[in-house]
């Protein structure tokens, strides 16, 4: 098996040379790293995990947490976008990503990922946004670990999508439009500190139209397909003159359009639909989803950025993503 030796050898540089550029250490020119990893490919070279955390005190490990809130958070095209982000840059500075899922046992994190906390086998954690930041990241925090939040948390370094803007730019898109029966396919109260400002968004667009956002029809789902349809199902039965349903994302909308369709109800011409993620199935859809691209594949690597440098001992600032609208054909006026 090749040794640390036989790269040096190699690349015609000394082993602490090697040992550095492996544990990513800068100062060293890109024609010394070039010609390193160069020769590490030539032989065969697999460096000891174990051995390089002992001496350089990290284990080049990032956890990845999001709780285990929902079936289907696996296969959630706006965590893979994300998770896309974090790992690209991750690999890119010869990190590797542990994924941790923690039970939620009223509110409490299951005892695993305390153990995991406090194993010191972590270098940092990335929180997603789908989870109860203090239950999971008040561990890491007393434990001293780099994290950071991708949705906000009082105590962390932060990364953000604009969700006030985000609930602004879509409703604002269906009350110009001339949109005013509109139905919210919504998800449970306090989930997230993302959720919450993009429900403010929509808010503010309602009022500043003479809207009140209290008084729209609303049906909760749980971001999935399926209760995107039943949404659709309760606020048409309910409210059959409604000319617009908002959905507080794109799989929820997707449901909704499949409702449409069973319910012979043609849009956009007699109903209205618009998402929120803009993942890559919406495009696709049939017609093809008006939606907020709140980028989430930049946003994680931002996140993993953001985590490299306070590893490196600086002080990030929070940053927050701008989103865009994006007007596709599920949207139009009111006929009715």
């Amino acid at each position: 098996m090749p040794t640390l030796e036989d790269v040096a050898r190699r690349a015609g540089v000394s082993t602490a040379t090697v040992s550095k550029v492996l544990s990513n250490t800068p100062y060293f020119t890109e024609a010394t790293r070039n010609k390193v990893m160069l020769a590490v490919k030539e032989i065969g070279y697999v460096p000891n995990l174990a051995a390089r955390a002992l001496s350089s005190g990290r284990t080049q490990i990032i956890a990845v947490v999001f709780p285990y809130v929902y079936d289907a958070i696996f296969a959630d095209p706006r965590i893979l976008c994300v998770m896309e982000g974090i790992d690209a840059e991750c690999n890119l500075r010869g990190y590797n990503l542990l994924i941790s899922t923690p039970r939620l046992i009223e509110g409490a994190v299951d005892e695993n990922y305390l153990q995991l906390i406090q194993s010191g086998y972590l270098d940092g954690v990335i929180a997603l946004n789908h989870v109860p930041f203090a239950s999971v990241l008040d561990p890491v925090l007393k434990k001293g670990i780099p994290a950071v939040s991708i949705g906000g948390h009082a105590a962390a370094y932060s990364v953000s999508s604009d969700h006030h803007a985000g609930g602004v730019l879509i409703m604002q898109h269906l009350l110009e439009l001339g949109h005013r029966r509109i139905g919210i396919i919504t998800v449970p109260d306090n989930i997230n500190i993302g959720t919450e400002q993009l429900l403010q968004g929509i808010r503010d667009a309602a009022q500043a139209h003479g809207l009140n956002f209290d008084d729209l029809p609303k049906a909760v789902g749980d971001y999935s397909t399926a209760s995107g349809a039943d949404g659709a199902a309760q606020l048409l039965q309910q409210h059959p003159d409604l000319t617009a349903l908002l959905c507080l994302n794109d799989r929820m909308a997707m449901g909704a359009l499949q409702e449409a369709h069973r319910l012979g109800l043609r849009v956009p011409d007699q109903l209205t639909i618009t998402g929120y993620d803009d993942i890559p199935a919406a495009a696709t859809t049939v017609p093809p989803l008006t939606t907020i691209d709140q980028h989430s594949l930049t946003t994680g690597y931002e996140a993993s950025r953001m985590l490299f440098d306070l590893l490196d001992g600086q002080k990030p600032e929070s940053k927050i993503i701008p989103v865009e609208l994006v007007i596709r054909s599920s949207s139009a006026p009111p006929i009715r």
